[in-house]
């Protein structure tokens, strides 16, 4: 019986905050999937990216002062152990990780990474950058986000199918199988979570309070983002049409 008890460990910011963060990736890919970015439906995939930068300055600050296994200190990222993690995968069981696995711990750090990366290009795209650099590293950083997301999906199932310790679950409940030489955490946060979930919903409000529907915008601390291509076009077309007009006058 004491093999099979569970313990805590997963406290609730970071529970709320890693499904919030894959619905709103989610949302945001089928977006763009679904609708031109001309259509008022594309303002949700704008929003949604925000709300993932939000949300992910919240995660930050919390993965170096909450509890055991949200901060990046529990976090295995050691390339050898990460290898011979992978190895014992296919060939053997694995080391059992009270916490974050090597594997799990590199495709969080991966998606972090990119989701900053989507936030910030989006933000120079919309907010009237006219290179192709930052449209073409938004692409790719969703490809490898993408990419990562059905490796980790991917892992958890082979884990699962292997192994039978319902890993799959431990988002859900906060609970692992516990190990002898390791403890659980004592306080799940509960009213950190709430508090994380109020602030999220705030931002996400204002953001709404933002948008005119009538020219496709959102005003992010004054300064004007702009969604669709007709919009850019529109502006480059203003700017042709002035330099045109300079050359005929310097004629």
């Amino acid at each position: 019986m004491k093999e099979h008890k569970k313990t805590t460990v997963y406290d609730w910011p970071t529970r709320i905050f890693h499904w919030l963060f894959a619905f709103l990736f989610l949302g945001a890919y089928l977006i763009v999937e679904i609708v031109d970015d001309d259509n008022p439906l594309f303002t949700l995939h704008m929003m949604a990216g925000l709300t993932i930068g939000f949300m992910l300055v919240l995660r930050i600050i919390w993965g170096f002062v909450g509890t055991t296994y949200a901060r990046f200190s529990s976090f295995k990222l050691h390339p050898i152990e990460f290898m011979r993690y992978l190895k014992d995968a296919i060939v053997k069981k694995t080391k059992r990780y009270l916490g974050h696995n090597p594997a799990s711990s590199y495709a969080a750090i991966i998606m972090y990474i990119c989701a900053a990366g989507l936030a910030l290009t989006g933000v120079m795209m919309t907010g009237g950058g006219e290179s192709d650099f930052y449209e073409e590293t938004h692409e790719l950083l969703a490809t490898i986000f993408l990419i990562t997301v059905i490796a980790h999906v991917g892992g958890i199932i082979f884990h699962h199918v292997k192994h039978r310790d319902s890993l799959w679950s431990s988002m859900f409940d906060g609970k692992k199988k516990a190990l002898p030489e390791k403890t659980g955490i004592t306080n799940s946060k509960r009213f950190a979570g709430m508090l994380f979930l109020i602030l999220t919903l705030t931002w996400s409000g204002y953001l709404y309070s933002t948008y005119d529907s009538t020219n496709q915008t959102i005003n992010l601390f004054g300064q004007e983002l702009t969604l669709g291509e007709e919009e850019h076009e529109e502006h480059e077309s203003v700017y042709e049409g002035e330099a045109h007009e300079e050359e005929n006058d310097e004629d």
